[in-house]
């Protein structure tokens, strides 16, 4: 069926292609990535939000598609070949996507210019109007995308306008129109699950291993404040929970339809409410469920009788975000409000209950000198976890430490493919950016050439994993554009 318009004034809407029943086809996109502390460790997993948006527009009627083209790899001209038939295209970006989101987007709609194009995810969250002022991009989807999208396509189905539709920044009469906030999801369990079906699964992989991990969702929102961090903004201040018994649904249900043999939690902070961990523990236990899986925790919203039982459940790995050995920083800049103290007690007692450990650390910070960052280094090492990761402070759009840094100038560009947690972007008082680019590696060597690790690597028989980062290092150890 042909493409017809309606009219309400001068804004035209698609009443789209369909297929032979009459329904009209969505496609969502995933960009390019060039996010280097993943790539560093070929970390390649399903964009669990993009499943999430097709399950529900699925769910609904609606045909779907989902193009991650992180790792289909396909140039424009054939994606735009796949999306022929689609009446709404949804981008989503990150702050390091931003720009490609924007490429595929101009061209998309210099191919195929009645489709409908959305940008969303967190930096046009934060950032809409510099993705409106292009004239290739008719709306914003801002904040969770869910039943924005679904509203939205809805609307454009009947061939009506954008107008009302929450969450939703969109143009009419050469005007941009914010239709105002939409409400977060209070009732998660509403969701279906992610239509992980819709992607090409056999492309995933972690450290070269074929994908037998998936992300899960089971919490969304965040009430603490950290500087460098805009989630509790994108997402919420307000904590909101899925029960113990719709997670552990889905545990089972990962496992018995794509062989999943490991889930790993995006959620914030797993361990806020230690009552709802404890309840999805004995829900596994109770079902006899055999999967292992990782979390995020803060090390302050755990303790040993937790870990216990996480253990006894089925966690293998938890990942602490730990940023610097710098107290001031730590807490007074970045505002994490933890301690030392707390950080060595909440690992020790995880390695000793037999739970892997991930710690990130971030240098960088305007104020940090050399030798502040040496002794983050020094404490990582101390602390030993099985693996560490090393960021450079990136000022996301959205933060607090983003703000303060356009207000003061101290941005050294506002080019975002730099910013992908690998690159300086951010005036430093004492280092050079290529000095503070150095620095990064060298934590990466330090801390992952050590002989400890290469031992303890090859007697837990992790050797092609080992063997996997050290070709990642070695290999990019020569890459000094800083």
């Amino acid at each position: 069926m042909l493409n017809t318009f309606c009219k309400t004034k001068t804004f035209k809407i698609i009443i789209g292609k369909r297929d032979e029943l009459g329904v009209c086809m969505i496609t969502l996109i995933n960009p390019d990535s060039n996010t280097e502390v993943l790539s560093k460790l070929d970390f390649k997993t399903p964009p669990i939000g993009l499943a999430y948006i097709a399950s529900v527009l699925r769910e609904n009627g609606f045909n779907v598609r989902i193009i991650d083209n992180v790792v289909e790899k396909l140039d424009l001209n054939e994606i735009i070949r796949r999306i022929r038939d689609s009446v709404v295209v949804g981008i989503t970006t990150t702050t390091p996507t931003f720009n490609t989101a924007l490429k595929y987007a101009k061209k998309i709609k210099q191919a195929l210019e009645n489709v409908f194009v959305v940008l969303g995810g967190i930096h046009v969250s934060f950032l809409p109007y510099s993705a409106l002022k292009y004239e290739f991009v008719d709306a914003v989807c801002i904040s969770e995308g869910e039943y924005t999208m679904l509203e939205l396509a809805e609307k454009i189905e009947r061939g009506k306008s954008p107008e009302g539709v929450k969450g939703l920044i969109y143009k009419e009469n050469g005007k941009i129109v914010d239709n105002g906030r939409r409400d977060f999801i209070r009732d998660l369990d509403s969701l279906p699950f992610p239509a992980y079906d819709l992607l090409p699964l056999e492309k995933y992989s972690i450290l070269g291993q074929k994908l037998e991990h998936f992300p899960m969702m089971s919490s969304r929102g965040c009430p603490f404040s950290c500087r460098y961090c805009a989630s509790s903004l994108f997402m919420g201040k307000r904590f909101r929970a899925r029960s113990a018994e719709n997670v552990v649904d889905e545990m089972e249900w990962l496992q018995d339809k794509f062989g999943a043999k490991y889930i790993a939690f995006s959620d914030d902070t797993f361990t806020l409410s230690k009552k709802r961990v404890e309840k999805i523990c004995n829900e596994v236990k109770g079902r006899c469920l055999d999967v292992e899986w990782s979390c995020s925790s803060r090390v302050d919203t755990i303790n040993e009788e937790l870990i216990k039982k996480m253990k006894s459940a089925g966690c293998n790995c938890i990942y602490y975000g730990v940023e610097s050995a710098n107290p001031k920083i730590l807490n007074d800049y970045y505002r994490k409000k933890i301690s030392l103290g707390q950080v060595t007690t909440a690992v020790k007692k995880t390695k000793e209950n037999d739970i892997q450990t991930v710690c990130s650390f971030i240098i960088g910070a305007p104020m940090e000198t050399k030798e502040d960052m040496m002794k983050t280094l020094k404490f990582s090492i101390k602390l030993n976890p099985d693996y560490a990761q090393y960021s450079i402070l990136t000022p996301y759009p959205g933060t607090e430490i983003y703000r303060e840094a356009k207000e003061k100038g101290w941005l050294l560009t506002e080019n975002f493919d730099e910013y992908t947690c690998g690159k300086p972007v951010l005036k430093n008082f004492y280092l050079t950016p290529r000095e503070i680019s150095k620095f990064l590696r060298y934590c990466y060597m330090r801390f992952y050439l050590r002989p400890r690790f290469i031992f303890k690597e090859i007697k837990n028989k992790n050797i092609k994993i080992m063997f996997e980062i050290i070709k990642k290092l070695l290999f990019r150890s020569g890459d000094d554009n800083g």
